[in-house]
């Protein structure tokens, strides 16, 4: 440690200039806003999406509505149902806006007035033309009307989906005042741009906050500087390595800025106060040697703990949060680094003021020494009521929900939320997926009879309380007038409404689908099970049409002799964003699971190497552990679901607690004075450092509450309730633990006979 204080200044000189280097690097630092970030290559539903895309042309609508009073008139001469003339002039101006946008295809957008042009001009096929898209283009009140457009593949966009997206809302918002802008593509996109904004606000605001904390905590601007610095250092050259790595951000690690922030702070408040202690009995320079001494164990092996919590995230199934887990990792040690090479310079080097003290510092430290007389004085009554706390929130680690709401990660005043209650109230269900099946080459009769009977059993689920809308090609070919049968009829709608045709059949790569709306804004246990319901009945169905296919050519064998074989079954899946988004969290919670349990175990061999003392490792794991299982047992006996914000923390939480300090100075101190004194020297060595750095962890944490991206608001606050059960795990429940299990050396030198 005389090296480090020796070599200080050289050290500081080079910490400036790699970060003088790294600055212009890390800005170019970039994010990932495609939703196919968040999945696997091989992830089977995402392959299913990425091959219905190729058969269809894509999946990503946006729904552009609004009210348009007289939408529907009844003409006198000879009753038939057309559009108002104000609507006609609205839709066919405001259609033609959007279809030459940038990122639009325009060939495939989808209005009233397009569908009804090309339909023959008579009563009945008017009505079943506006029945069909009765929930889509037009509400049942026949006061709403919507334009649904059809965005290009990313790509294939000559612009990023987030140009296109604003331009559409511009663009409705200048042609029809307060038009609704809606759709998955939506969603996502806003997602996107809250958390990159959120990302870099909150890194100012959270560095702001908790910059003016360590002022009044120490009084002294070079101990705010030296810390700051810590945190600026960090966080360029974690996002210059990032970028020489190639990695982008995504959405989960837009809170890189934000954890590293909190990280240092938490690391540097450790680090000063202990100096602060020693200032106190030594010079400048031997306390700077002995803070370094005593504290580099105690802080690597916390450092390398966190680190460890964020890499259990790697066992997730969703890339984001495994190159968040990488992210972390790599922004964690890189703290460690950075403070070895800027705090022995900011201790030794120049007339260096003692880092002042807060009011509060006496009556805690006061507070803290009381507390650990009454451990000493009531084990069993402390140790019965931290049983009885894991008691009654234990069961609801196992009654927590997932939340598949994706609207419920926007505030409700938000401008998507907003649009996505006029859609569902004024025109129907928001959610679009499909359910996408083989077709016979060639094409028969008999097949088409087949999606009919599909389409209705989808559709009689509404009996069942599935919430469903079902859109197929029969729907258009069943339009009156109804010439010939179903082959012929497809022929003649294919050459009056190709666009339409092309959305539902491919006859090149011989697939065909069924469009399906669901309600984005219901609740969890509703949509997975619809969307279970609608896989059994697509089972059912073509498990049905292939015992019929099978019987019938086993019969045309039997009578002709022919060689032919038994037709393949049809590969008919259900897919869509709807689905993909849905099971998201889902797989968050089983990671959660996985992670958590991984994160518990490195934590255990983590202490265990530190202390080398398996007891030590596992006794450490509990105050990690409790904190955590307090918050998300309490969310599920709350009935709190958990998002893609909550389902981190158990992970995340892990090794913020300060129990390898602790345990550090309890051993220290164990041999000479025994376990009931080296606990009341822990408690009031480290008891002082461990409230001021949680403080600044809380403060740091809470800061991502103001987000406008509730997952953010609910990470932040939540981190925060682990991190004050994590304040009360490391001065009652370990202190009790090391009691409990710690053979008092004192008692043994004692007996022996002199």
């Amino acid at each position: 440690m005389e090296g480090l204080v020796r070599y200080r200044n050289w050290l500081l000189l080079s910490a400036v200039v790699a970060l003088v280097v790294c600055i212009p690097i890390a800005g170019r630092l970039t994010f990932d806003q495609t939703i196919e970030s968040f999945f696997a290559p091989d992830n089977p539903d995402f392959k299913l999406l990425l091959k219905s895309r190729q058969d269809f042309g894509g999946d990503e609508f946006v729904i552009v509505a609004w009210q348009e009073p007289g939408l529907i008139r009844i003409n006198p001469e000879n009753e038939i149902p057309e559009l108002s003339d104000a609507a006609n002039r609205h839709i066919v101006e405001l259609s033609e806006r959007l279809s030459r946008l940038p990122g639009v295809d325009g060939a495939r957008t989808r209005d009233l007035e397009r569908f009804l042009k090309k339909s023959p001009y008579n009563r009945n096929t008017r009505q079943k033309m506006l029945n069909l898209f009765t929930g889509v283009l037009i509400g049942r009140d026949q006061e709403s009307t919507a334009i649904v457009l059809q965005l290009l593949s990313a790509g294939n966009s000559p612009v990023s989906r987030g140009e296109t997206v604003a331009a559409i809302r511009e663009t409705a918002a200048a042609t029809i005042p307060g038009a609704a802008v809606a759709g998955e593509a939506v969603q996502i996109q806003d997602m996107f741009n809250l958390v990159e904004r959120d990302g870099n606000v909150l890194y100012i605001a959270s560095l702001l906050v908790l910059s003016i904390m360590l002022l009044v905590i120490f009084r002294n601007l070079r101990w705010v500087l030296a810390s700051v610095g810590i945190v600026i250092a960090s966080v360029t050259l974690t996002r210059a390595i990032l970028v020489i790595w190639g990695a982008q951000l995504s959405m989960v690690s837009s809170m890189l800025n934000s954890l590293v922030t909190v990280i240092s702070i938490g690391t540097t408040t450790h680090i000063i106060v202990y100096y602060r202690e020693l200032r106190a009995t030594y010079d400048q320079h031997e306390a700077t040697v002995r803070t370094l001494r005593e504290l580099w164990h105690p802080v690597m092996w916390t450092v390398i703990t966190i680190a460890v919590g964020f890499a259990a995230l790697l066992v997730s199934d969703i890339v984001p949060v495994r190159s968040f887990a990488i992210m972390m990792t790599l922004g964690t040690l890189t703290v460690l680094i950075v403070s070895i090479a800027v705090l022995p310079a900011t201790f030794a080097s120049g007339q260096v003021p003692i880092p002042g003290r807060v009011r509060m510092e006496e009556p805690l430290d006061r507070l803290l020494d009381r507390m650990a007389h009454a451990i000493d004085r009531h084990p069993v009554g402390t140790t019965i009521w931290c049983l009885a706390l894991t008691a009654v929130t234990g069961p609801g680690l196992f009654m927590m929900q997932v939340e598949t709401d994706f609207s419920r990660n926007f505030r409700e005043s938000s401008p998507i939320v907003q649009s996505l209650k006029f859609v569902e109230s004024n025109l129907g269900p928001a959610g679009s997926w499909e359910v996408a099946f083989d077709v016979p080459d060639p094409i028969t009769n008999e097949f088409l009879d087949s999606t009919r009977e599909l389409t209705d059993r989808l559709q009689e689920l509404s009996d069942e309380g599935v919430t469903l809308s079902v859109l197929s090609l029969n729907d258009g070919i069943d339009i009156p007038p109804r010439f010939g049968n179903a082959l012929k009829r497809l022929t003649t709608f294919t050459n009056k409404q190709p666009d339409l045709v092309a959305g539902f059949y491919n006859p090149d790569r011989r697939r065909m689908r069924l469009v399906l709306h669901s309600t984005e804004q219901q609740p969890t246990h509703l949509k997975l099970a619809e969307i279970q319901r609608v896989r059994e009945v697509v089972v059912n169905h073509f498990d049905k049409q292939h015992a019929i296919e099978t019987e019938r050519t086993h019969a045309l064998l039997k009578d002709s002799q022919s060689t032919a074989s038994v037709p393949p079954k049809e590969s008919a899946t259900a897919t869509g964003l709807f689905v993909l988004m849905a099971h998201i969290i889902d797989s968050l919670l089983q990671d959660q699971i996985r992670s958590f349990i991984v994160a518990s175990i490195g934590t255990v061999i983590c202490m265990w190497i530190a202390f080398r003392s398996l007891r030590i490792g596992l006794i450490s794991l509990v105050p990690n552990v409790f904190p955590i299982a307090l918050v998300t047992g309490s969310l599920g006996l709350l009935n709190v679901p958990v998002n893609i914000g909550t389902a981190m923390i158990a992970s995340v939480a892990m090794g913020f607690t300060a129990s390898v300090h602790y345990v550090a100075v309890f051993q220290k101190s164990l041999p000479e004075v025994g376990v009931t004194r080296a606990l009341q020297i822990a408690q009031s060595g480290v008891g002082v450092a461990v409230v001021l750095a949680h403080i600044a962890l809380v403060a740091g944490f809470m800061v991502l509450t103001v987000s406008e991206f509730i997952p953010l608001v609910y990470f932040g606050a939540l981190l925060s309730l682990s991190m004050i059960g994590g304040l009360i795990s490391d001065l009652i429940l370990l202190p009790l633990l090391l009691r409990w299990t710690t053979k008092d050396p004192t008692l043994a030198r004692n007996d022996v006979p002199r």
